[in-house]
């Protein structure tokens, strides 16, 4: 998997740090295909100034330029952050590289699955059914499904990230929703 950046200010190697442990907390070690299937992807750490605002629809109210956010297509990540070395920016920054990186996990474990949407958020009305990966990960933020993970760079740094534990290998060996 390939980690690329356009910022200029914030640590890469804490990042990169960071990304791979919330990415590898969710593989069994011996879970070889969806190793090599993630490998495939690339993850992209953009400065918020590069994001094209004409991709959102005008009918799209609510969405701040100054607030860090993400976009998960097919085999890429696109995150666009706020590019400073602060401590509180960099978990807010985490948070939504996890929420992608939660996006792209559950796309590897469950690609053709269909899930309802609990309620009503920028994409969607409670009750539509779209990509699993897409309304499960929006259902857990809306219930405020997060947890704790650590990074080790020089010294110890946290940050949460979307709790998918229990749909991913680490705990459901069953592979099954």
């Amino acid at each position: 998997m390939k980690i690329n950046f356009t910022t200029e200010t914030i640590d890469r190697k804490l990042y990169e740090k960071s990304i791979l442990t919330y990415i590898y907390d969710h593989y069994l070690f011996n879970d070889y295909r969806r190793l090599v299937e993630q490998d495939k992807w690339e993850v992209n750490i953009r400065t918020l100034k590069d994001f094209n605002w004409n991709f959102y629809d005008k009918n799209i109210k609510n969405l701040s330029k100054k607030m860090p956010h993400g976009v998960t297509g097919d085999n890429v990540v696109d995150c666009y952050v706020t590019d400073e070395s602060n401590r509180m920016y960099y978990l807010q920054n985490m948070m939504v590289i996890c929420h992608e990186l939660s996006h792209m996990i559950l796309k590897l474990y469950y690609p053709d699955s269909r899930g309802m949407l609990d309620h009503d958020d920028t994409w969607g009305k409670a009750g539509d059914v779209r990509n699993y990966f897409s309304t499960e990960i929006h259902n857990r933020v809306a219930r405020g499904q997060t947890r704790k993970f650590t990074a080790w760079h020089e010294r110890e740094y946290y940050f949460y990230g979307i709790d998918i534990d229990d749909i991913t290998n680490k705990r459901n060996l069953n592979n099954g929703i």
